[in-house]
Parts: C-alpha cells; sequence; structure tokens
C-alpha cells in the first residue's frame, strides 16, 4: 500500500489541485477521471480559487468521472452537477472538456451514451481507453466508483457497466475495474476516522482475501497511491 500522509484533507486537496497545474502545463490534452464525495467537494471548492481557478490551463485538461448516480444534473446526488456548482461555473472550461454522465437518461442510454464517449480517447492500451490520472475515493464498506463488495466484476471486457447500490438499489453508471486499471495513475483520497478501520484492514491482508474493490483495483500501466488526512492514517503502522 503506497500511502501518504497529509495533516488535513485540506493539505491534501491543495497537493492534487498542485498536480492538476502541472498537468494542465504539458501542452497536450490530459484525460482526468474524478470521484464523488465529501473530500473531492473539497478539492473542487480549491480549485474555484486564487491561484488555481487563473494560473491552471483548463483547455488542456478533460474532466470525465468515476461514476454517476442516475439522477440529473440538478439532483444534489449528482457528482457531475455538483463539480459544476463548485468548480465549472467559475473557470473558463471548453465545455468540449466535460465528458459527464448522463444521469437522467435511462441507465441503458446513459450507458451507451457514457461508453461512446470513452471510445473517442485516442490513447489506447490495452483495448482500452487510457486514462492519465484517475482519483477515486473509497466507502467504509470498501467500495470505489460504484464497484461495491461481492458484486463486482473485475474482468468485466465493457468500458461501463450498469451498477446498483446494494442497500438503497439506486441505479448507477460506472467505469470497469479494466478500464480503472488501465489508467497510468490511480489515486485513492481517502479522509476521515470512519476509514481508519478498514484502511488498516487493506494494509495489513492480502487483496485476494478481501472483498473489497479498493484493495484490488490498481493500475496495470503505472501508479497506485493513497492519499490520507492524518485521521484516516490513524491506524496505520
Amino acid at each position: 500500500m503506497n500511502y501518504q500522509i497529509f495533516a488535513t484533507a485540506q493539505a491534501a486537496v491543495e497537493h492534487i489541485a498542485a498536480e492538476f497545474k502541472r498537468y494542465s502545463e504539458l501542452g497536450y490534452p490530459v484525460h482526468i477521471s474524478l470521484s464523488g464525495g465529501s473530500t473531492p467537494k473539497l478539492l473542487f471548492q480549491t480549485l474555484a480559487k486564487a491561484p488555481y481557478n487563473t494560473e491552471i490551463q483548463w483547455q488542456n485538461l478533460h474532466f470525465w468521472w468515476g461514476d454517476e448516480r442516475c439522477v440529473p444534473p440538478t439532483d444534489p446526488e449528482s457528482n457531475y452537477g455538483e463539480v459544476q456548482r463548485l468548480l465549472f461555473d467559475h473557470i473558463a472550461i471548453p465545455a468540449a472538456n466535460i465528458h459527464r454522465i448522463y444521469g437522467e437518461e435511462t441507465p441503458e442510454v446513459a450507458l451507451t451514451r457514457f461508453t461512446a464517449d470513452l471510445k473517442q480517447i485516442q490513447n489506447v492500451a490495452n483495448n482500452l481507453p487510457v486514462f492519465d490520472w484517475i482519483i477515486l475515493g473509497m466507502g467504509t464498506d470498501g467500495h470505489t466508483a460504484s464497484l461495491f463488495p461481492h458484486h463486482t466484476n473485475f474482468i468485466d471486457p465493457n468500458l461501463a457497466v450498469i451498477a446498483q447500490h446494494p442497500e438503497s438499489g439506486q441505479y448507477r453508471i460506472s467505469k470497469t475495474a479494466r478500464l480503472i486499471e488501465n489508467a497510468k495513475r490511480i489515486t485513492y483520497l481517502v479522509t476521515g476516522e470512519s476509514k481508519a478501520k478498514i484502511l488498516k484492514e487493506i494494509q495489513s491482508t492480502a487483496a485476494e482475501q478481501l472483498p473489497y474493490p479498493a484493495a484490488k483495483i490498481v493500475s496495470k500501466q503505472g501508479a497506485t497511491e493513497w492519499y490520507l488526512d492524518q485521521q484516516a492514517a490513524a491506524l496505520l503502522r
């Protein structure tokens, strides 16, 4: 488990924001996949302010999502809608650089549209699109994106899948494990004391012995890293 501990969640997102700036200065399209959740909300709010809002060359960054709930963008549960309100409304980014999942459609239509959009990524390896960076969260149950324990096909050959939350039954669209693992870089951003126990379990137990997708899904192309705040990392040795 390759992890870096930050003093606070804010310090972790500042580090990510600085990486966004670095990626934007490479001079070519960079494809980044975002996560939902409370800590990414802090990231979007940070990026919307100085110095990042004006210093990042937004025209070079393309944004995607690891998953999306099947709700309209106006719904508070929409991952895209949240980023739109907290970040995109406050920066100069081309509309063509925002590749959202159309959660207001039926799950089947949303899946078809998302799959077609993913096929537009020009960098391909292993017959799959290659993301430059995929930022993921982790639930207290060990799920990531909308890939849940005991409900994930880790060798699904598709690019995306219709998932259902095991408790609420809510429909979601998610990248598949294979597509995520094809990224050049995967970063799990995990904060808060509620994640400490499961992080200790992931650190101390072989991934194949655990049901948690977050423990199993790693980059096959490059680096997998965990950005943690001190609360989440409290039980790690």
